[in-house]
């Protein structure tokens, strides 16, 4: 088995902070998300969701970027991101995702 096989899936930050404002009920502030992300809970254990406490100036970093995919052991299938989509943050759009997108739209 290969070293990549072994690494965690990657998911963007906006599922973290989406399962946040679900467990909170609303979307979470800088101080919300760091208390969630330092006490989560897993298979009856409290864990840190980053490997580490994280302030709350990190979780505001957070925040400002929900397109910025990280590893995550908890992500589910459907969260996973692909490859392609990891060289394009919510500021930058793929160059050939959208001339495709005008392709498709001269015809």
């Amino acid at each position: 088995m290969s070293t990549l096989s072994k690494l965690p899936p990657k998911m963007m930050l906006g599922f973290v902070v989406r399962r946040c404002a679900n467990a909170i009920g609303h979307d979470p502030s800088p101080e919300e998300l760091a208390a969630w992300a330092n006490t989560y809970r897993e298979d009856g254990r409290t864990v840190y969701l980053f490997g580490r406490p994280i302030s709350v100036r990190e979780a505001e970093v957070i925040l400002r970027h929900p397109a910025r995919p990280v590893s995550a052991r908890m992500a589910k299938p459907h969260e996973y991101v692909t490859a392609g989509a990891l060289a394009v943050s919510d500021k930058v759009t793929s160059f050939a995702a959208a001339a495709a997108r005008l392709r498709a739209r001269v015809k």
